[in-house]
């Protein structure tokens, strides 16, 4: 994931603070955690729970995985689908930045079509529109990489898709979703990267070390909380997140 990359339109709006304070924005009361949890991310990463989270509440069995035949992440991408996504969006986000932002974001959205700047951002690292497990691990490593101070290569972001395809075809909920349900996800995913890449891209730019370290805190929080997965507690090497040695 490459973060110095031409700044889009949507940088000047690049809400540092809310960027660091708000959860993953996803649609229909959905959180992170229906899709990334503690039990499906030990599956994709080959590594079983550390006994001191026995003690904790303890997440609902795994649903019956789908098999690879059946469970599609991609998609057919629809204009209806879209608009409804960034009017979703932007409620969202006018609780937290206020109305003033929010129209400002509106018209940033307007002016440049966030699924193209999107792809635009990830397409060199072999990562598309059109399918859900894309977004959701351009997202997840975005948030790692912010976290980690550094970036992943091709290889190491294509296995993570991988991982996330495997995720997403255990989860019986997310693998029968149909098409405009998966973009739906997939581009409020892609807003959710957008704000905070523009975050991230920007302090980068200005050579701003607190507010990098303040946004790379904020990703651990943010899946501590929604997901209990630790980002500093992962590596990223060519089979994917693999967890640190000595976690």
């Amino acid at each position: 994931m490459r973060f110095r990359v031409a700044i889009l339109a949507v940088a000047g709006l690049a809400f540092p603070a809310a960027a660091q304070d708000m959860p993953t924005v996803l649609p229909n009361d959905y959180v992170l955690s229906d899709i990334l949890n503690q039990q499906r991310i030990d599956a994709a990463i080959a590594h079983p729970s550390r006994p001191a989270d026995s003690g904790r509440k303890r997440a609902a069995p795994t649903p019956r995985a789908v098999p690879a035949s059946r469970a599609s992440t991609s998609y057919r991408p629809s204009p209806t689908v879209s608009a409804r996504v960034r009017r979703q969006f932007l409620a969202a986000m006018n609780a937290r930045i206020g109305a003033a932002k929010a129209r400002q974001l509106a018209a940033a959205l307007e002016r440049d079509d966030p699924v193209a700047s999107w792809a635009q951002i990830v397409a060199s690292d072999g990562l598309r529109n059109g399918d859900v497990a894309d977004a959701l691990a351009a997202y997840w490593l975005l948030n790692w990489g912010m976290a980690n101070g550094r970036e992943g290569n091709r290889t190491q972001i294509l296995a993570v898709r991988d991982q996330v395809r495997a995720i997403i075809a255990a989860n019986a909920g997310q693998a029968g979703l149909n098409e405009a349900q998966r973009q739906e996800m997939a581009e409020t995913w892609m807003l959710n990267f957008l704000i905070q890449h523009a975050a991230y891209t920007d302090a980068v730019k200005r050579g701003d070390r607190d507010t990098l370290r303040r946004l790379g805190d904020a990703a651990v929080a943010r899946f501590r909380s929604e997901t209990r997965l630790d980002l500093r507690r992962l590596e990223l090497g060519d089979t994917g997140f693999t967890p640190r040695a000595g976690t």
